[in-house]
């Protein structure tokens, strides 16, 4: 009959990217590879997005869009006016008819809810312009 040791109170599991965000079993997530810089957003080249179908999108979110054919990273911004801002250039601006989100022109396929850069290039600085 032995006692526990009390270094097992220290042990810790491991971390997976499925607990952190929270995936589960949910069938709308999806990821992607980003394919180019975003340094105000915080995305690098390369970088894993991790999409939310079943997110509802508020003001200032980052969405993935469906323009013409192509997926792009926009930021949904609801007031004054609904509209899709670009990550790279916030004069470009593209209004949404009615404020449909989910219109034939413009729809909002998903919800940007997790970044994961790739931290070994050490390319990321938070004050790029300093």
């Amino acid at each position: 009959m032995g006692f526990p040791s009390p270094a097992a109170d220290y042990v810790e599991g491991r971390v997976s990217p499925d607990q952190v965000c929270r995936w589960g079993n949910n069938p709308a997530l999806f990821m992607a590879r980003a394919v180019s810089t975003s340094w105000r957003e915080g995305i690098k080249q390369g970088a894993v997005l991790v999409i939310d179908r079943s997110r509802t999108a508020v003001d200032g979110s980052l969405v993935v869009t469906m323009d013409t054919g192509e997926f792009e990273v926009k930021r949904l911004k609801l007031f004054p006016t609904a509209c899709l801002e670009s990550l790279d250039n916030a004069d470009d601006v593209r209004l949404i008819e009615g404020g449909d989100l989910e219109g034939e022109e413009t729809m909002v396929w998903g919800v940007v809810t997790y970044i994961i850069n790739d931290a070994t290039t050490g390319e990321f600085d938070d004050c790029p312009l300093m």
